[in-house]
């Protein structure tokens, strides 16, 4: 398997190309879902589910630090920048998804509200979860996007700053306070974080029986069509 990072340089390079196309695509064809779903499947052949533990808390430790960055930018608070996002959403009569509420949970210094999130997400719904994983991809790809149009940061100088950061957090250091992707609070994944999703501390999925098995991953029919 390839390093951990790599992993979650793949889906932010394939979300980038997504954007940039003109006209939308069969999601089949989408090179983001393309890279989950190759990863949903091996890890549904290895019986586990490290590949999308890894994609999803590396693509989310990514937005969540281009969302920083944006939001000081406008100066004004993460909350504030995830609340316009979401009143946009809705005004184009987009469903609420876990994303804003993940992405302000690893503001945190605890870990556990995040773990619990996707804990629980994965335990209801693994399409769901393969689905909030391409969604952080492509917003992650959008904040690039801006940050270029903005005269931050050029793309592939954000990109090359987003590996070091997904490198860090995965051996548990702390990113520099400087750079494209901002100042994080991050730790490396802790005990919670590295807990198998599936297996949630607390909400409804804690006590759920006769959902799917804690660990294994189970692609839809709807994923599975793609």
């Amino acid at each position: 398997m390839a390093a951990d990072h790599m992993l979650v340089m793949e889906l932010l390079y394939a979300s980038h190309a997504s954007a940039q196309r003109d006209a939308p695509v069969r999601r089949g064809d989408d090179p983001a879902c393309q890279v989950v779903l190759r990863a949903a499947k091996a890890d549904a052949d290895d019986e586990g589910m490290e590949r999308l533990t890894l994609l999803a808390l590396g693509t989310a430790v990514c937005a969540s630090d281009l969302t920083v960055v944006l939001a000081d930018h406008k100066n004004i608070t993460t909350q504030q920048l995830l609340d316009e996002l979401v009143t946009a959403r809705r005004g184009q009569g987009a469903d609420d998804t876990p994303m804003p509420d993940l992405l302000l949970a690893l503001r945190s210094d605890d870990p556990g509200p995040a773990a619990d999130l996707l804990g629980n997400l994965f335990a209801d719904d693994h399409d769901a979860f393969l689905d909030l994983i391409v969604e952080l991809g492509g917003y992650a790809a959008t904040c690039v996007s801006l940050l270029a149009v903005l005269e931050i940061s050029p793309v592939e100088d954000t990109l090359a700053e987003l590996e070091k950061t997904v490198q860090q957090f995965f051996a548990g250091k702390q990113p520099p306070r400087t750079g494209t992707a901002g100042e994080s609070r991050l730790p490396g994944p802790s005990v919670a974080f590295c807990r198998q999703p599936g297996t949630p501390t607390t909400g409804a999925g804690a006590s759920r029986a006769g959902g799917p098995q804690p660990g294994r991953v189970h692609i839809g029919e709807e994923w599975r069509r793609r």
